[in-house]
């Protein structure tokens, strides 16, 4: 197991939450906040996980399908369900939208259905979309790897039209929702996937600490850029609209570039490391198990805390409700996402020979 990938999940999981946490701390807007393009994080660590089969291991479809679909729904329709019945309770139509977020289509019409049981459900149809073109990509990567250069390339310049002409309120709708699918986000997943090829080229290793201070210095000066000209004026700037998320993309790609360079020249494995940081092992590891449910619950432990704690405000509100949510993702990845995952690898490994390596991946 990665260990430092899972602990970048957990990280990537914990900046959303505080995203959505900090407006009961201060209203002012700080690098910190910038803390949102922890989803774009989520997107390049796929890119990095997948990028083996990209580049050349075996890769069985059925299998892949299987994991891939454990991975995301059991735990994503537990966390709906739980949303729905919030709703219920605030008076609100609870299924209004049930079937366009069973679908993954609740990001594909408008921001009100989008938002409507849990706004971080917006990036699940866009991770689906990763998934399932792995394979396309692997096919084509097999026949040349230029190809992987084509198809980065096409994918940022794809990226680029959009953020300048998919403006919203001015564009036609499927130019705007295609922004926040595939053809504006796909960079982001082969970025990660760059990474990781990167991190294997022989001597890699020494441009490691050069590589996490130009990670810094792009996510820091993203960040003040971002806090400087505010949202507002990141949508009137055609160079900054629809690209602070591909500025922290490049930051986090560089960043696990560093750290997969480190694991595969360095070795940085838990027997490798002295006893006294293998605590930091072991919560690495933790914050992977509780990265997907601290994202799918975090709005719901802030929803749950005003409803029983209503008069809790400041620092007592966000402790609050990051205890819910923690407590909530580790409770559900013991009772639904882990035997969900053990299921589908005995499942698949009394499908024929070929099943458990590709389980693995």
């Amino acid at each position: 197991m990665l260990w430092p990938v899972e602990g970048l999940r957990g990280l990537a999981a914990f900046m959303v939450m505080w995203w959505h946490l900090r407006h009961w701390v201060t209203t002012e807007r700080g690098p910190d906040a910038f803390g949102y393009t922890g989803v774009d994080l989520f997107f390049v660590l796929s890119g990095f996980v997948f990028a083996p089969y990209v580049f050349g291991k075996p890769l069985a479809l059925w299998p892949y399908v299987v994991r891939r679909v454990l991975r995301i729904y059991p735990l994503y329709l537990v966390s709906l369900l739980l949303y729905v019945l919030l709703r219920q309770v605030q008076g609100a139509e609870p299924w209004r939208y049930v079937w366009q977020h069973v679908l993954m289509l609740h990001t594909s019409v408008s921001q009100e259905m989008a938002a409507y049981y849990n706004g971080a459900f917006w990036s699940l149809p866009v991770e689906v979309e990763f998934y399932a073109l792995v394979p396309l990509l692997a096919w084509l990567v097999a026949r040349g790897r230029w190809w992987f250069g084509v198809v980065l390339a096409g994918a940022l310049v794809m990226h680029q039209a959009l953020s300048l002409w998919a403006v919203p309120g001015q564009a036609p709708l499927p130019f705007v929702v295609a922004t926040v699918h595939w053809p504006g986000l796909w960079g982001e997943f082969l970025l990660g996937c760059l990474a990781w090829r990167v991190s294997r080229v022989p001597g890699v290793l020494r441009w490691a600490p050069w590589m996490l201070g130009l990670a810094a210095v792009l996510w820091l000066s993203g960040a003040l850029v971002w806090v400087a000209v505010g949202d507002a004026g990141v949508m009137a700037h055609p160079l900054l609209r629809g690209n602070m998320g591909y500025w922290a993309a490049l930051a986090y790609a560089l960043m696990v570039c560093a750290v997969g360079a480190r694991m595969e020249h360095a070795g940085m494995s838990a027997g490798d490391l002295p006893w006294w940081r293998r605590w930091w092992v072991g919560l690495s590891l933790v914050g992977g198990q509780l990265s997907y449910g601290v994202y799918l619950l975090h709005n719901a432990g802030q929803e749950l805390s005003g409803l029983w704690w209503p008069g809790l405000a400041g620092w007592p509100r966000v402790f609050a409700a990051a205890a819910l949510t923690v407590g909530a993702a580790w409770l559900l990845h013991h009772a639904v996402e882990a035997p969900a995952r053990a299921w589908g690898r005995r499942w698949l490994g009394g499908q024929g020979a070929g099943a458990p390596a590709a389980a693995r991946g």
